[in-house]
């Protein structure tokens, strides 16, 4: 799947898409959102939390690894697996 395919997917099918298709590459919280950040081939998908009702509130996708939604993750990703 491409981000082009991925982004003309609807809501449903983009979850849908995440969980079948995302690996987990980090997480992170704020005050009032949770954020997963998902791997699918080769771009990212953040999805987006509210803590308190678990409702999904947005979905972001990007291609690049310079996209300022990645920046937020660097200092969470375990690469101390990779050889």
């Amino acid at each position: 799947m491409t981000l082009y395919q991925f982004n003309r997917l609807d809501e449903l099918e983009q979850l849908e898409a995440v969980w079948e298709h995302g690996a987990l590459v980090a997480e992170r919280v704020d005050e009032v959102n949770r954020y997963k950040l998902y791997q699918i081939d080769a771009f990212y998908v953040e999805v987006e939390w509210h803590k308190e009702y678990n409702v999904r509130r947005a979905f972001y996708s990007f291609a690049s690894t310079n996209a300022e939604k990645m920046k937020t993750y660097l200092d969470k990703i375990d690469i101390s697996t990779i050889k």
